[in-house]
């Protein structure tokens, strides 16, 4: 069984208290060659789906050959991680998913791209390189209908949104003219093209939305209006559809449309270098958190220099898509920012991942040359927590949600073996790696309001550790210590009129250890490091 609990509650000594979080358990996922996983959610019954792309024959979990090229793949767990069923697939050609996400009927919707020709589960042939490829399943992974759409050229499936109507939204870019599923000819390069399609697929409207330039489509949502926002980038000038100038290599370009397609107000921020857009979402004042990364140094609409290389940038916006405020995120190397949503305390979490060492605003070197880095925000865009995650080779995140219980679920894709926070070795070259956060840590004010443990000091220790309380402790108050694999090394019953408590760990190994205190009005928890 590959469940693995761990309970990581951590507080540390830093310039300010800061708090990281509980990974409570976590799957690695994969057959013998490689697979990413780029979308995850949580499903009704409280499981979760993955889908992604696979080359892997049978081998590892997989249970499938593969068609040819890549395929999709989606795997169902349940609440715990552990696979129920999988399905691969495509065509003999390559087929990438990047959404999946269940419908009102319990089924699943899947979004992505595809070159194949009429083969394998592929029902119709490409109509020119890439195209969109929209594929209905039931509760259990079969296929129940799908469409191939697409003009002449390539067309790049990115994002999927289901509608109030039962259809779907399906947007990406474009470098086709009229042709094939295509009604309308490029403005430029490449275009915003979004579909509409209706509960079976079938196309009811299209827009092929830009300037003279490059212009990237990345993420669409249905607004509480009925109608759309686009979130992407553009390197356009005012030409076509664009009405600003770009202020660099590439803007952020947000475009609100009405339930028909037709534009309603539109925005380009950025600075004078690449800003490339990869997440827009709904917040609950009625505006809108853009998620991305930035090179650009204070310019434009950029209030603040980088720290590095990319680092993750957040704009929060109004309804009408004027920037409210920013935040710049990141260490003296590259942090991609993949992902943004709302958390239920007002504020944000960011899921992406970081080649940065301690710098800038990162608080943890990298366990391998690329970590996962998710970063807690309040509702100002003010950083609360952070954590890097990861193993020792490379570790990408591509998607993250909310849970049932507060938490949340990451999901990317692994190349490390058991090092870092990996706990299982490498199926294949790349694996999907999905974990699971705890709940506790979802509302810094409430873990604060009811920690019993104020600071853990020095950290690392070598021979005495210091446990500081914030009160005093009730009457039967104790206090032990264990290891990795849950071992208790020593117990011990706590002084109630002393806030201060020192252990001696000479004796320990090098390595990380846990504190659990029993204080009276509950259990917390601490992490510390031995020398």
């Amino acid at each position: 069984m590959k469940k693995y609990l761990l309970t990581l509650f951590a507080c540390f000594l830093l310039p300010l208290i800061s708090f990281s979080q509980v990974i409570e358990w976590q799957n690695t996922i994969g057959g013998s060659y490689s697979e990413t996983l780029f979308s995850i959610s949580q499903t009704t019954d409280k499981g979760y789906i993955l889908g992604g792309c696979s080359i892997s024959n049978i081998s590892g979990d997989k249970t499938e050959n593969n068609n040819g090229g890549t395929d999709y793949w989606i795997v169902k767990t349940d609440s715990a991680g552990i696979i129920q069923w999988q399905n691969t697939i495509g065509g003999s050609s390559y087929d990438n998913l990047y959404s999946v996400q269940q419908t009102s009927d319990g089924g699943y919707i899947l979004g992505g791209s595809s070159e194949s020709d009429q083969s394998g589960d592929k029902t119709e042939n490409s109509n020119g390189g890439n195209d969109y490829w929209l594929v209905k399943t039931d509760s259990l992974g079969n296929i129940l209908w799908q469409n191939t759409i697409g003009g002449s050229a390539n067309d790049g499936f990115q994002s999927l949104a289901q509608t109030t109507d039962g259809g779907y939204l399906l947007g990406g870019y474009s470098y086709s003219n009229i042709s094939g599923d295509k009604a309308e000819n490029s403005n430029g390069n490449t275009d915003y093209w979004l579909v509409k399609t209706d509960s079976l697929g079938n196309i009811l409207w299209q827009k092929t939305i830009g300037g003279s330039g490059y212009d990237f489509l990345l993420s669409i949502s249905q607004t509480t209006d009925g109608g759309i926002i686009l979130g992407g980038a553009s390197s356009s000038n005012i030409s076509g559809d664009k009405t600003e100038n770009s202020n660099g290599s590439n803007d952020y370009w947000i475009i609100k449309m009405d339930n028909s397609g037709g534009i309603q107000w539109q925005n380009s921020i950025g600075g004078s270098a690449s800003d490339y857009l990869h997440s827009i979402a709904l917040t609950t004042d009625g505006g809108y958190i853009l998620g991305g990364k930035s090179t650009s140094d204070i310019s434009g609409d950029k209030t603040e220099n980088g720290n590095g290389d990319f680092d993750y940038w957040i704009v929060k916006i109004d309804t009408a898509g004027a920037i409210q405020w920013q935040n710049n995120i990141g260490g003296s190397s590259m942090d991609i920012l993949i992902s943004t949503i709302q958390t239920i305390d007002g504020g944000y979490l960011l899921g992406g991942y970081s080649y940065s060492n301690i710098s800038g605003d990162k608080t943890e070197n990298n366990n391998g040359y690329v970590d996962y880095w998710i970063v807690k925000t309040d509702s100002l865009g003010v950083i609360q927590w952070q954590n890097s995650i990861g193993g020792g080779l490379d570790n990408y995140l591509h998607a993250i949600d909310h849970t049932s219980d507060g938490g949340f679920i990451l999901g990317g894709n692994s190349s490390s073996n058991i090092s870092g926070d990996k706990t299982e070795n490498s199926i294949g070259s790349a694996d999907y790696w999905i974990i699971k956060l705890h709940e506790n840590l979802n509302s810094l004010t409430e873990f604060l309001n009811k920690n019993e443990i104020l600071l853990l000091y020095p950290n690392p220790a070598n021979s005495t550790l210091t446990i500081e309380t914030s009160k005093l402790m009730a009457s039967g108050s104790k206090l032990s210590v264990t290891d990795v694999a849950g071992r208790t090394l020593l117990t011990k019953s706590l002084d109630v009129n002393v806030s201060k408590h020192q252990i001696d760990i000479s004796s320990f190994s090098s390595g990380i250890y846990f504190v659990q205190l029993d204080g009276g009005t509950g259990i917390e928890r601490g992490r510390f490091v031995k020398e």
